[in-house]
């Protein structure tokens, strides 16, 4: 999956920023699917609020909630398959409270 290649190039990113672009990437590759692109497509109207949030606070706790419950959600649907990413997303959040 090419979800990594964001994060990688934009690791001096904050936590919340870097766990958005890697989510955004995931749900573009979910597009494809056709059981998921509903959610995907519903989703990413989400991330694309949230990312206009990140760049008025890059630190914002409501954002960074938003992309938890988003990435919560995925981790469900995605069960049985590859969700690596997604648990990715939330190892970056919780990083970021502990912080």
């Amino acid at each position: 999956m090419a979800a990594q290649e964001p994060l990688d190039a934009t690791s001096a990113d904050p936590a919340p920023v870097a766990a958005v672009k890697l989510l955004s990437a995931v749900l573009n590759e979910c597009r494809n699917d056709i059981a998921l692109r509903r959610y995907a497509e519903v989703d990413m109207r989400a991330i694309d609020e949230i990312r206009a949030k990140l760049q008025v606070d890059p630190s914002d706790p409501q954002a960074a909630t938003w992309v938890r419950q988003i990435a919560k959600t995925w981790s469900n649907r995605l069960r049985g398959g590859d969700f690596r990413h997604i648990r990715r997303v939330l190892d970056l959040l919780d990083n970021r409270e502990r912080l």
